[in-house]
């Protein structure tokens, strides 16, 4: 499974509002859990919030991978935000995040899971590719950068 079988222009924000990592947690599991007509929106967040307490999601270059497995879901979805601030993430290069991919898994589809989370890797590796998404200003844009 790769970021392309998941990525869905609904789920897709720019730009995100908040300028904190909770609240670009949470924003986007609000927008998860409202476009997918989630009931358990609360578990979601916890899942996604115990896992970022474990170490940082926040890798380099201005990305952040929040993502949980979880019995709240019944299939993987992906949120995709930009931020027009800079985040600090606790990114493991310390500098702020402005691109983040929010993963969301069922507990039984751990390979897909690792199997986004490396595609995102992959997909986002470009620093040329990366700069035309932080431009980019609509959720339309962001779709057509990763089709193209």
């Amino acid at each position: 499974m790769t970021l392309m079988d998941v990525l869905d222009k609904d789920l897709i924000k720019v730009p995100l509002e908040h300028t904190s990592k909770n609240g670009i947690i949470e924003e986007m599991v609000d927008l998860l859990a409202s476009k997918k007509k989630l009931a358990r929106r609360d578990e979601i967040l916890k899942a996604v919030l115990a896992r970022e307490a474990l170490g940082s999601t926040g890798l380099a270059e201005s990305i952040a991978i929040p993502h949980a497995k979880t019995p709240a879901v019944d299939k993987l979805s992906l949120v995709v935000g930009i931020s027009r601030v800079p985040v600090d993430f606790q990114a493991q290069d310390g500098k702020p995040s402005q691109l983040f991919f929010l993963v969301i898994a069922p507990e039984k589809e751990s390979q897909a899971h690792i199997e986004v989370l490396a595609s995102i890797a992959r997909t986002t590796a470009s620093s040329v590719f990366k700069r035309l998404l932080q431009s980019a200003r609509t959720a339309d844009e962001v779709m057509r950068l990763f089709l193209e």
